[in-house]
């Protein structure tokens, strides 16, 4: 493939063309930039009195390359050349990526991760032990008694959060951490030494997740002191790609700090990602950072956690293939990027006619 040059002058430009091993019959400062994009045209990229005073001082010409056409005026002199805009075909496509093969899998509804929830989903939910410990703590410090809409809305949310927005007890980052400490201790005494039990189809999830090499993490607002003995004894931690917990994060549900930390660890990106939560929180804040939700309703209503894309009573009732459906109906990229699709104006719809119709004597 040859290439047309252009040599610049003070008084105006010639064009010459290329050699066919790419460079240029004249000047060899086009060499370089013509052996990397020998299918672009070469031109001038200043004026002629500006070109005289730079070439009087430097001796060099200064090129650039562009797709089709010259600007009209250039006032840096250096130019960086910028790739093109490639067409993607969905939100989960990377042009980045150089084997085929693996754009393709990204491109299938097979590519995703799964984000679970820990109390109510990955163990058995003790909401009601969380409730009396803070009650008791209300009861210790003196503080006022939380209100039951109170601990509802805490549910989910880290100690130290629920501590200054929802019960309003402190502001002094001192003190809220003292309250969080010894509010964790009344939880482990009302525990005991039991540990939470595994609901039933949580094993054959994880099994079937392994399997077909769907990562799964674990993101919640408990300490990981408290997470990973469990998640260990339970022999549940070799089959989680990440955990999220407390520590990892500033806040927690319906802020969605903790989802999206779980889905950068997976290597997945939001749009990708399914949550498996147990409430409404936990579909706030999937909604908020554009990844999907699945809920587990337990002994909740199922009218209540409607605004989720697939509600089950149980564990037992998720499939990988109810997983994979939720991403059939993704948004599409448009290949023509950067291109605005016309509106086709519809016609105004013509006036209903009238038509007298007179009776006419026989």
């Amino acid at each position: 493939m040859q290439a047309s040059f252009t040599r610049s002058f003070a008084g105006g430009v010639a064009p010459t063309q290329a050699t066919s091993t790419g460079r240029p019959a004249v000047y060899q400062p086009f060499a370089t930039l013509a052996g990397a994009y020998p299918h672009v045209r070469l031109a001038s990229a200043l004026s002629g009195s500006k070109l005289h005073q730079l070439t009087s001082r430097r001796r060099e010409i200064v090129c650039f390359a562009v797709p089709a056409s010259v600007p009209e005026s250039v006032n840096d002199v250096a130019i960086s050349l910028k790739p093109l805009p490639r067409a993607v075909e969905n939100v989960a496509d990377d042009p980045s990526l150089h084997n085929p093969l693996q754009r393709l899998h990204r491109l299938g509804t097979g590519w995703f991760g799964v984000i679970m929830e820990y109390e109510g989903v990955l163990v058995e939910d003790t909401s009601d032990l969380h409730s009396k410990a803070w009650e008791m703590l209300g009861e210790e410090e003196a503080k006022p008694r939380p209100l039951h809409w109170a601990l509802k809305r805490a549910e989910g949310m880290k100690s130290e959060q629920a501590i200054q927005e929802v019960f309003c007890w402190s502001r002094n980052p001192m003190e809220v951490r003292r309250l969080t400490a010894r509010k964790e201790e009344i939880y482990r005494l009302l525990l005991g030494d039991r540990t939470p039990l595994i609901p039933s189809g949580v094993r054959h999830l994880m099994e079937v997740l392994g399997k077909h090499q769907v990562p799964v993490a674990v993101a919640c607002s408990a300490p990981e002191a408290r997470v990973q003995p469990v998640l260990e004894t339970t022999g549940l931690w070799p089959a989680l790609e990440a955990v999220v917990t407390a520590e990892d994060v500033y806040r927690g549900r319906p802020d969605p700090e903790a989802y999206l930390l779980a889905a950068q660890k997976l290597q997945r990106p939001p749009v990708r990602c399914v949550v498996i939560g147990n409430s409404n929180q936990s579909v706030e804040a999937a909604r908020e950072c554009g990844m999907a939700c699945v809920v587990v309703a337990g002994r909740n209503p199922l009218y209540e956690l409607t605004a989720a894309d697939l509600v089950v009573r149980q564990l037992d009732e998720i499939s990988l293939v109810n997983l994979k459906q939720l991403f059939q109906l993704e948004d599409r990229i448009d290949p023509r990027a950067g291109t605005e699709l016309e509106v086709e104006e519809e016609p105004e719809p013509t006036p209903y006619a009238k038509t007298l119709t007179l009776d006419r004597p026989w």
